[in-house]
């Protein structure tokens, strides 16, 4: 069961796409592209999900905290004794995700609940995951390069997940049951020769997860634009 809430993540969503539009604005009258670099972009996004969060989770839990300091935990939930890791990243050019942590800071604690905001180009589509404990069995090997950063096993960590916000659906379970209407339609042996090869390949093969995510409703929020 999350601590958080579906009615927190449209808080603090809702608050960071003002800021967002804030930030863009701004860079506008500058002459620059706050969308020209979406990694950049969503660094400067982070703080505000760690803030805006930290605010809703107050509605429940008063104390909650985030200060922004190097080195702290994202979010700190004194009353139930729990550090909160926030990350925010947008797809890949290939339309994957990848939900990353680092490798070290996550063998040093030996377990860590992680908030991830997943966000389109525009800001106005997003899926909101709260996974409570995962480990670093739930994370890929450091591969060289990576710099320590390694990427969620979905099919390990989603019986760990809270979907708040967006959608995590099983490929494999679509597959199979889509299979399993043809195979019921068939008319040949010959056709449920091949779909029995298609099923046994889906039964055999790691589940695989895909991502949808939620367009933004229009909220009341408003995030003031003091620059």
């Amino acid at each position: 069961m999350s601590y958080l809430t579906k009615e927190m993540a449209d808080s603090a969503i809702a608050k960071m796409a003002a800021f967002h539009n804030n930030l863009k604005d701004f860079y506008e009258r500058h002459d620059m592209d706050f969308l020209e670099d979406l990694g950049r972009r969503n660094i400067l996004m982070s703080r505000p999900q760690e803030n805006f969060f930290a605010e809703a989770l107050r509605s429940k839990y008063p104390t909650a905290y985030s200060d922004g300091k190097t080195g702290q935990p994202d979010i700190i939930i004194p009353e139930i004794n729990t550090e909160l890791e926030c990350k925010i990243t947008s797809p890949h050019k290939s339309g994957s995700w990848g939900l990353q942590t680092d490798h070290g800071t996550l063998s040093q604690k030996g377990s860590l609940d992680y908030l991830y905001v997943l966000c389109n180009r525009d800001f106005d589509e997003f899926g909101v995951f709260h996974f409570k404990g995962l480990t670093i069995d739930d994370f890929r090997k450091p591969s060289p390069g990576s710099r320590g950063k390694v990427s969620l096993i979905m099919r390990n960590a989603v019986k760990k997940c809270s979907i708040l916000v967006g959608s995590i659906s099983s490929r494999t379970e679509f597959n199979l049951e889509k299979l399993s209407r043809k195979k019921a339609a068939a008319t040949t042996p010959e056709q449920i020769e091949k779909i029995n090869k298609s099923i046994e390949y889906w039964t055999n093969t790691p589940a695989s997860y895909s991502i949808s995510l939620e367009k933004m409703q229009n909220k009341p929020f408003h995030v003031e634009n003091r620059a």
